[in-house]
């Protein structure tokens, strides 16, 4: 049976034992209803993650006795995904998928046919909802890393921010004659993935990215809902970098 696996901020890990944090403490004990002893696995969403016992002080649960996991998986660059703001239960479907999918930071972005912006009152509230989506999802598939989700950001302002300016950087269209081919894909290398809104890029805004540094692609020749788009992105380029590291061992 796989170990139950709860997020404890860094913080809160010491060497041998970690204090629960009050709704992952209320989640072992009122939903799982774990008992005392049994074995769970714990992530800082650093990259650590640590087997435990289950211990009760008082209303508190410990995690104590711990020993450190060896990672799986250790990226040798930074991979994120810049994706236009689009309905809102299907960009939370896209930051589960990209969260499985290794996905380093998600940048939501406004673009000139983004039909969805939200109002400065709620941002607050919905990066509260977005974290928690990639915090379970991490969970799920035994990530010990959470993905970053930015504030959403121009798509202008975005094209010039150093923040930004990664070594490989790439845009896919529809309309590029440019067909996206795998060992074109520096993995290696820390990439920033583009993807447009529903109703596609703005001629002036392919000509921007093209200014700023971005290799312009296509992903086939079908057209993709941006969803769909992001994922089949990803999907490739991660498994590009899979093929590029095993020629390498």
């Amino acid at each position: 049976m796989t170990s139950r696996r709860f997020f404890i901020p860094p913080e809160l890990i010491f060497e041998k034992e970690t204090r629960m944090p009050d709704a992952e403490a209320r989640h072992l004990k009122n939903v799982l209803r774990l008992r005392e002893g049994e074995r769970v696995v714990i992530f800082d969403g650093k990259g650590g993650s640590w087997n435990g016992a289950v211990e009760f002080r008082r209303s508190e649960v410990f995690i104590c006795k711990l020993e450190k996991i060896p990672s799986r998986y250790q990226p040798s660059a930074r991979l994120v995904l810049a994706m236009a703001m689009i309905k809102p239960a299907r960009f939370e479907w896209a930051l589960e998928k990209a969260t499985e999918l290794g996905v380093d930071e998600i940048i939501p972005l406004y673009t000139a046919r983004v039909e969805i912006r939200i109002s400065g009152e709620k941002i607050p509230g919905r990066l509260t909802r977005w974290d928690r989506i990639v915090k379970e999802s991490s969970k799920q598939c035994s990530r010990a890393e959470i993905p970053c989700v930015s504030t959403p950001v121009e798509f202008r302002g975005f094209l010039t921010s150093k923040e930004y300016s990664l070594k490989n950087r790439i845009l896919f269209y529809e309309q590029s004659d440019n067909q996206w081919l795998p060992d074109q894909m520096k993995t290696a290398e820390d990439t920033i993935i583009c993807i447009g809104p529903e109703g596609g890029w703005m001629e002036e805004e392919i000509e921007s990215a093209e200014k700023s540094g971005y290799g312009i692609f296509s992903l086939g020749p079908r057209v993709l809902r941006a969803e769909t788009a992001a994922i089949a992105a990803v999907s490739m380029f991660q498994l590009t970098r899979i093929l590029q590291l095993s020629r390498r061992m």
